[in-house]
């Protein structure tokens, strides 16, 4: 009760800042991207809880403005992508993951940005490389053509989780090309010597925002079979649940790492509602309903204890 008590005025807190700070569109969006504690985490912490309808829709407006106006819509990769005049200059450059972050908040608030902002889709689907994922990286565009399983996710979600219709064939073959992509690396392993390519990957991660752990794979590959109608990789899944066992409780699943870490690589300031839902060894609710799809979609016969 306490704890649920702590994330509600978490929670409170985090609206009251989305409310009150000229956040979003104002300085060329840094104050939104400052790690971690900017507007856009506040944004993207709500929409992994299943609170986006929270976010007050002044923060909604603001970031479609920063979309809009201040994003250079563009993956610059040659020196053609550049833009040319000052005022273009000064525009944010987004790497995928934080595009396609910031596309599923929009799109699950309710925004329709195939509508109102169609170049970020359509971005999306053009950055996939031949062996099915993405790569923020530019070089890998030109030189290994290799994709990074952190950057590919994202943009698989976007595209999954926010069409509410029939898959075009470019959106189809986006989705069936990622999960072969997710498959061949059997979630967290290299191609090459089928080892372990990070071993935090296998630790459970809540809020993820752009993060990577197997988990936000296997919940693709569910939803993925089930959207496209296509063969569950059945074994692929259950030898997940097994890696996964060590952070199973009777309760839940318990969170093993926090993305935001100060020890980690990526540590900086967080905010109250961050702390309160990403303590490691906590039972997360929003992790331990994306198991249960899991193992609700694998069956009966596959249940695994």
């Amino acid at each position: 009760m306490e704890t649920n008590q702590n994330i509600r005025l978490a929670i409170e807190e985090s609206i009251q800042f989305l409310e009150s700070t000229s956040h979003l569109g104002m300085t060329h969006g840094e104050c939104s991207r400052r790690k971690w504690d900017g507007a856009w985490w506040h944004m993207a912490a709500l929409y992994e809880m299943g609170e986006v309808k929270l976010i007050p829709e002044s923060a909604i407006t603001g970031a479609k403005y920063l979309l809009e106006t201040q994003v250079w819509p563009t993956f610059i990769i040659s020196t053609d992508d550049h833009p040319t005049n000052e005022s273009d200059k000064m525009k944010m450059d987004c790497c995928h993951c934080e595009l396609a972050v910031y596309y599923m908040i929009l799109m699950a608030y309710g925004c329709d940005l195939d509508k109102e902002l169609p170049w970020i889709r359509e971005w999306l689907l053009k950055h996939q490389l031949p062996d099915g994922g993405l790569n923020c990286d530019p070089e890998a565009y030109i030189h290994s053509k290799k994709s990074s399983i952190v950057s590919t996710l994202p943009p698989l979600e976007a595209i999954l989780w926010h069409t509410d219709r029939e898959f075009t064939e470019q959106e189809a073959v986006f989705l069936d090309e990622g999960a072969r992509y997710l498959i061949e690396h059997r979630l967290v392993c290299s191609k090459q010597n089928r080892s372990v390519i990070d071993m935090e990957w296998l630790k459970p991660c809540f809020p993820r925002f752009f993060e990577y752990d197997i988990l936000r794979g296997m919940s693709f590959l569910v939803e993925w079979s089930r959207r496209r109608n296509k063969t569950l990789p059945v074994k692929l899944l259950i030898e997940g649940l097994e890696r996964l066992n060590i952070f199973r409780e009777t309760e839940g699943l318990r969170i093993g790492r926090q993305v935001f870490d100060p020890q980690g690589p990526w540590g900086g300031q967080s905010f109250p509602l961050l702390e309160a839902v990403s303590g490691i060894g906590d039972v997360s609710p929003y992790l331990t309903r994306q198991l249960d799809r899991v193992i609700e979609r694998l069956g009966p016969e596959y249940t695994y204890a």
